[in-house]
């Protein structure tokens, strides 16, 4: 098997639009009613100065899940944190579906919101997940749905995934890992995770990903992204300022305009084995989505 060295560019941009600038002037703070999570597919403001380190083909996915551990929002001026929901294991996680910028999902999961002042919300994230088109040697295009594990439940419970594990969803089943010795001559996954990221299919010789052993991570992300995210389980914060008057619903939008990028080599506007270089190692990078935070 042929070892097609790859390297990785991450680019981690958590971008925090605040609703107001001015400081809350209710001490007792604000009736919020709902937290949603929404998907942006399109450009905006906050995502046009977004760019990668090189030169690469962006692509837009045709939908996006995320994978959600725990949701809560952080009190300010004596509240307590507000604990939306907290699963045990990735099994139970709250998986959020979107397929175009009009979906709003509740992140309440039957909870209500006490009344007061909060000034961030936080949340844990298992995996995200997207439908991109992947040019194959000898089937054409083909659609692939792509996830990519943020967090390490191999550690925290004894299952399959280490951080940077990047598999394939068929019909909502994971049929394989990504990325690692099966990527020739159609990029598809294989199973058990040992045999796709070690050279000998039996552990002794794990690949090598930008830096990272295949033995403790999957292919996504570099080591500086894994060395400064929270582990095991990936956590970010978006702060925002709750005014009274300003609305009842916050809005966490992510926006994931052109976040597939790839060194086009092959010319075909298609991410494929076409584009691997085992003497020129191919960039790709899957950028972490644009977080706007406003107040309707």
């Amino acid at each position: 098997m042929k070892n097609y060295s790859l390297s990785f560019l991450l680019v981690v941009a958590l971008l925090v639009i605040f609703g107001c600038k001015k400081e809350e002037t209710n001490a007792g703070g604000v009736e919020i009613k709902d937290v949603g999570l929404k998907v942006s597919f399109q450009t905006n403001k906050s995502a046009i100065g977004l760019k990668a380190a090189t030169v690469l083909t962006k692509e837009t996915p045709t939908n996006y899940y995320v994978a959600l551990k725990s949701v809560k929002l952080i009190g300010k001026n004596g509240t307590p944190n507000a604990e939306l929901f907290n699963k045990q294991n990735l099994s139970s996680s709250m998986v959020f579906d979107f397929t175009n910028s009009n979906t709003v999902h509740s992140l309440l999961n039957g909870t209500t919101i006490p009344k007061g002042s909060y000034s961030a919300i936080e949340i844990e994230v298992y995996y995200l997940q997207m439908n991109i088109a992947i040019a194959t040697t000898t089937r054409g295009k083909e659609r692939r749905n792509f996830r990519i594990y943020l967090s390490d439940d191999a550690e925290t419970e004894g299952g399959l995934h280490q951080p940077g594990d990047m598999t394939q969803i068929n019909n909502s089943v994971e049929i394989g890992w990504l990325m690692g010795g099966t990527i020739l001559p159609n990029m598809d996954p294989g199973a058990p995770r040992i045999a796709v990221y070690s050279h000998d299919g039996n552990g002794a010789n794990w690949f090598n990903f930008a830096g990272k052993s295949g033995k403790d991570y999957g292919p996504f992300g570099n080591v500086d992204f894994f060395k400064n995210a929270p582990h095991p389980i990936y956590k970010t914060k978006a702060d925002f300022a709750v005014v009274e008057g300003k609305g009842t619903q916050i809005i966490v939008d992510l926006n994931v305009n052109g976040c597939w990028q790839f060194e086009d080599k092959s010319g075909d506007g298609v991410f494929g084995p076409q584009d691997m270089d085992a003497v020129n190692p191919t960039g790709w990078a899957m950028v972490m989505p644009v977080i706007t935070v406003t107040q309707n």
